[in-house]
């Protein structure tokens, strides 16, 4: 069948002066079909590259669009064919002079669209003529060419200053799906090249401004998304009072089209509000209010309340955000509740105002805009901005008892971080909690682990209420009290909470708490132990109420000898997942047993999937000057990774050692930036010295590359861009003019590996010779001997490794250790220096930089002489 459907194809063709679309019929027939062999595609290839010369000869202008499109599609199908495609197309498009603008638009389209895709060159004169082609037919009088081309106008090679005058010119087009596309184009084409003329980016920018108020809604859409990365753009090239003028015009410009028509339109103006950052903080609390504000009344800025209206009065920022809120979309309310994240962490009386406007927007009848409105409180808290007052908590906590499960879960993720400021707030919490509990018992994992959060983050507050609990549930009392039900159980997680509470004990009247309750936590052990999974297991909980119990009161138990001193702060926004209380020793060893424990490997594993997600949303409040938030930030991050980490040597622990690493570069890295971009600043004063924050960065980045084995590339190309960084950084000190290069830096989010693994080493000196009363014997002028113990921890055999001994400043001597030579596994090494030993005649140490594994080891001689150890590794990479 294929052989005949081949030779009627070929038949037709061969009368070149009667051409059929019988022939094109046949040919996509057999182009369809995965069973046709590549002969026979190369024949059909051939017979069309005929016919396309046959056509292009005659006036058969209307069979040039079948032949391109038949070309196209074995172009997609059969990708081998590419070259000899693509210069047939190439050869239609530039030299056919019969050829339709939308024939030739296609085969354009197409053949650069090959060309791009493939990694040889396929067309050595490809790009001769192409701008050419491009701008005639850009100018041709078929609108759907002109359109598609505009569309895939950052495929095709033109210069970009011809572009931009092209594109600019477009966006007059009576059309209004070429005005879209051009503003499309004009997008991109901002994030890709540098334009030094200010006069050229405030006109793109106004514009943008004048296709605000377009008849059509596409063309609003895409002037919206243009004002605002133009306006930002503009921004970025300001400088002093100019940039707060131009930053408030575009805030206020994007404000001023809340109240479009179009749904599209609302939902893309509060999608670049979102974005935006610096902003005057009268405009930001302008925006929730309706009533013009006394500062706003006779301010104008740049820009265009409508097209009769050249100038910009700030008051058309009024109640921007209530508009929103208050839409008929429940679309638009969601964008309306997500865009007020960023100016609430700009602005601590912002996020007050608008933490009333969210609490009315928690009776909405979309769950979607509930749930935003939940996430973007929980964003506040997250940043220390979410105050919840009393007249608010009636509304939140009705989300508490929500029949959405989300709802509910989001909201118990904002009672974590909010901090309760009196008792009453407390009582109503506590009790919204239970009949959540009582409600939804499926919820009971989480609504116990955030009774016991809350109890440690208000003890105070907590005693109370045990106070007033005990009696219900004493033995002497007459009420039959049942300890399965809801209200108990959350009752006796709050007594547990209490001695473990972050407040100072001192301040505590733990006395006050009957010892029995903890008698009566034992009956629900099951229950309560799977509540608090993530801070500690059965037997620990075990132990602990047991020794509870027992005691006139917790605050006897005393720490152990050599043990940390409890932590003594009072921080809401902190959730500590490993207790720090008097029996942490128990809880240490019971962590270190269970290190294996799949549950808490995933939490772990989650947790850093979170530090990854939104490290890279941190920057842009860098850039903004923010220092002092991003490192609370960092460090609360940072300190919850800590209870995670047990052994840095195993798998599972290498990836959080690693993610806390890149945790004190990315600090180190804020207050740099702060140094060189705000030097005059207080905060940044009292973060350092730059010459010795830089060093560090450079330390810990080359820690992140060189002592973690199976990096990914992207992770290597990562650690290196922060590199350089750091030196563009270190070279602004002599050259301010440096400090440009990073104008467009930020922080990239990286897809972490899970197989990396994190190079250690141990080093002793034996278990005699390690004293003062117990050196090591020698006789002066003869060589000494040396026993070293080294436990190496996922080393590479390959690993060059040297042993660095220093006596004086000037007098060291380097041993070089042959790793191939020892027994051992992949993931540890056990080395004994006192059986083997390579020394390396000639060679006085090494001569590339070294990265050391192991601090150094104090070795004490008879004589009294005090003789350093290092162990020093360095990887093979690139490196003889």
């Amino acid at each position: 069948m294929e052989q005949k459907l081949l030779s009627n194809f070929e038949q037709i063709c061969k009368n070149q002066t009667k051409i059929s679309l019988k022939s094109f019929s046949i040919a996509r027939t057999l182009l369809v079909n995965p069973s046709t062999s590549d002969q026979t595609i190369s024949s059909i290839l051939q017979n069309l590259e005929t016919l396309s010369t046959a056509v292009a000869a005659s006036n058969h202008q209307f069979y040039h669009l079948h032949v391109i499109t038949l070309l196209c599609e074995i172009s997609i199908v059969r990708r081998h064919f590419s070259p000899r495609i693509t210069t047939t197309l190439h050869s239609l498009s530039l030299h056919c002079p019969n050829i339709t603008p939308r024939a030739a638009g296609l085969a354009l389209s197409t053949s650069v669209s090959i060309y791009l895709a493939s990694a040889s060159n396929l067309v050595s004169a490809f790009s001769e003529g192409t701008e050419g082609l491009f701008l005639s037919l850009c100018f041709s009088s078929c609108v759907p060419v002109r359109q598609r081309l505009l569309s895939d106008v950052e495929l095709f090679n033109v210069r970009p200053s011809l572009l931009l005058t092209v594109l600019t010119g477009f966006t007059k087009d009576p059309f209004p799906y070429v005005r879209k596309a051009a503003l499309d184009g004009l997008i991109g084409l901002c994030k890709c090249i540098v334009v030094e003329d200010r006069g050229m980016i405030e006109g793109c920018y106004l514009r943008a401004v004048e296709l605000l108020f377009d008849t059509e809604e596409c063309v609003r859409c895409s002037a919206v998304h243009m004002v605002s990365e133009w306006g930002k753009f503009l921004v970025a090239n300001s400088e002093g009072k100019s940039k707060r003028d131009w930053s408030d015009a575009l805030y206020v410009q994007l404000c001023s089209m809340v109240r479009d028509m179009s749904m599209n339109v609302k939902i893309e103006a509060f999608n670049a509000l979102g974005k935006l950052g610096m902003t005057s903080e009268y405009i930001l609390m302008q925006t929730l209010s309706k009533k013009v504000l006394p500062i706003t009344k006779e301010k104008t800025l740049h820009g265009q309340l409508s097209r009769k209206h050249s100038n910009l009065p700030a008051s058309s920022a009024a109640g921007a955000f209530i508009h929103g809120l208050e839409d008929e979309f429940h679309e638009v309310r969601s964008c309306a509740c997500y865009s007020m994240r960023m100016p609430a962490i700009l602005s601590a009386d912002f996020a007050t105002g608008a933490l009333g406007l969210l609490m009315d927007v928690l009776n909405d009848d979309s769950v979607v805009v509930r749930l935003q409105a939940l996430e973007t409180m929980h964003h506040m808290a997250v940043y220390g901005h979410l105050k919840v007052q009393e007249m608010h908590m009636h509304m939140f906590l009705g989300a508490l008892i929500d029949m959405n499960s989300s709802i509910r879960l989001t909201a118990r993720k904002v009672l974590r971080l909010t901090k309760l400021h009196d008792l009453i707030l407390f009582k109503l919490v506590v009790d919204s909690l239970i009949q959540s509990l009582e409600k939804y018992p499926q919820d009971e994992m989480d609504v116990l682990s955030l009774v016991f959060d809350i109890g440690r983050n208000h003890g105070t507050f907590a005693i109370s209420i045990i106070k007033e609990f005990f009696p219900e549930v004493d033995p002497s009392s007459e009420c039959n009290w049942d300890f399965n039900n809801s209200k108990t159980a959350a009752h006796l997680v709050l007594a547990i909470s209490i001695p473990l509470s972050h407040g100072k004990q001192q301040q505590l009247d733990l006395d006050s708490i009957p010892s029995i309750i903890y008698s009566y936590a034992v009956t629900i052990l099951g229950r309560i132990s799977r509540s608090l999974t993530g801070v500690m297991n059965q037997d620990t909980l075990l132990a602990y109420l047991s020794h509870c119990s027992r005691s006139s009161g917790p605050h006897p138990i005393e720490l152990m000898k050599g043990e940390d001193k409890m932590v003594e702060d009072d921080v809401a926004t902190k959730i500590d997942t490993q207790i720090t209380c008097p029996v942490s020793v128990r809880l240490d060893m019971v962590h270190n047993n269970s290190d294996g424990d799949s549950e808490t490997l995933d939490n772990a594993d989650n947790y850093i999937k979170f530090i990854f997600a939104n490290v890279v949303q941190i920057w842009p409040l860098m850039k903004f000057g923010c220092i002092q938030e991003v490192l609370t930030t960092l460090r609360s991050w940072k300190e919850e990774l800590a209870a995670f980490i047990t052994d840095p040597s195993c798998q599972s622990n290498s990836r959080l050692t690693f993610t806390s690493q890149y945790l004190d570069v990315v600090k180190l890295l804020s207050k740099a930036w702060c140094h060189v971009m705000c030097p005059m600043d207080l905060i940044c004063k009292e973060s350092g010295n730059l010459g010795y924050i830089l060093q560090k960065l450079e330390s810990r980045l080359r820690e992140l590359q060189h002592r973690f084995v199976g990096l990914s590339k992207e992770e290597e190309l990562h650690i290196q861009e922060l590199t350089h960084v750091a030196s563009t950084l270190k070279s602004s000190i002599f050259d301010e003019s440096a400090i440009k290069k990073l104008e467009f830096f930020s922080l990239k989010e990286i897809i972490f590996q899970k197989n990396i693994k994190y190079m250690d080493a141990e080093v002793d000196v034996g278990d005699k010779y390690n004293d003062w009363l117990n050196p090591i014997p020698f006789v002066a002028g003869l060589p000494v001997g040396i026993p070293l113990k080294i436990r190496l921890h996922n080393v590479p055999i390959e690993t060059k490794l040297w042993v660095k001994m220093t006596m004086y400043e000037k007098l060291r001597e380097y041993v070089y250790v042959d790793l191939k030579q020892f027994e051992g596994c992949e993931k540890a090494w056990n080395v004994c220096l006192r059986r083997r030993l390579m020394v390396l005649e000639g060679m006085v140490g090494p001569h590339m930089n070294l990265f050391i594994f192991a601090r150094k080891k104090s070795i004490l001689l008879a004589s009294r002489f005090q003789l350093f150890s290092d162990l020093i590794g360095k990887m093979v990479r690139g490196c003889a």
